[in-house]
């Protein structure tokens, strides 16, 4: 009994002598813990030679799981969460830099994803309506905008198409009605309107144009009449008509407010 009690009050001692080691030449080996301030674990995980091998975890203060890291070599697959143990977000990361497809989530749903290289947005990225459908598509250079951006309606039709250079629009710039006939046919320089502007009713008539020369409208007269019916229109439907020339810098936020993704 004597020799079972000894055991029992240095057994805990034991075990964790066995965490935290280094070997002789100061290399980190087995087991590492860390805990917070409050006394939870802030991450747990195995080390060989120095380097994170298979699962680590890390914590919230509250104790709730964090991140899940699976290490294979210089790949670490990363699973994000909230403190409420939905998952947010998972990817890889390749020497400590996002790498390939990461997804992103909302209440365990995809709502995007993103491609890497590097460390920067490489590639496309897809945001989704909260049914599954794909909402917008963007190609990035570099971390930089740069080629087609698209805008969906949920039917996968195309309401908003442009061209990205460097994180600039510039040249051809489409939006279309749900039927697909043009509203609008317009052309960016260097993120500046440029050239004519062509606005079409729902059964493709043409409306109006409007000319402009690097961001100088060239007759702001017609601008400005169309603008006073608009503003006249809006102001009789207060509320329930959203204006799309107010989101051309960004067709997504419309999109959502549009279809009551928000």
């Amino acid at each position: 009994m004597r020799y079972l009690l000894v055991l029992l009050i240095f057994l805990p001692s034991l075990v964790f002598s066995q965490i935290n080691q280094t070997d002789a030449n100061g290399l980190r080996q087995g087991t590492w813990q860390k805990k917070q301030a409050n006394g939870r674990l802030l991450y747990e995980g195995n080390f060989k030679d120095d380097k994170p091998v298979g699962e680590w975890k890390r914590y919230h203060p509250g104790g709730q799981i964090k991140a899940l890291i699976e290490y294979k070599g210089d790949t670490a697959y990363t699973q994000l969460f909230t403190v409420w143990r939905k998952k947010v977000a998972e990817g890889n990361y390749v020497n400590q830099q996002k790498e390939g497809v990461w997804k992103i989530y909302k209440n365990n749903q995809l709502v995007a994803d993103e491609e890497y290289k590097h460390g920067l947005k490489h590639g496309t990225s897809h945001r989704y309506y909260n049914t599954g459908e794909v909402m917008e598509e963007k190609e990035w250079v570099n971390d930089m905008e740069h080629g087609d951006y698209q805008i969906y309606y949920k039917n996968s039709d195309p309401y908003m198409q442009s061209k990205m250079k460097l994180g600039m629009r510039h040249g051809l710039f489409l939006v279309s009605y749900e039927n697909g006939s043009q509203e609008l046919v317009a052309e960016y320089r260097n993120n500046l309107r440029h050239g004519e502007w062509k606005y079409f009713d729902n059964e493709g008539n043409l409306l109006y144009t409007l000319f402009y020369d690097n961001g100088q409208i060239l007759n702001p007269g017609v601008r400005d009449s169309i603008t006073n019916l608009n503003m006249k229109e809006l102001e009789k439907n207060k509320g329930s008509i959203l204006d799309p020339e107010e989101f051309l810098q960004d067709p997504s936020e419309y999109m959502m407010r549009e279809k009551g993704q928000r």
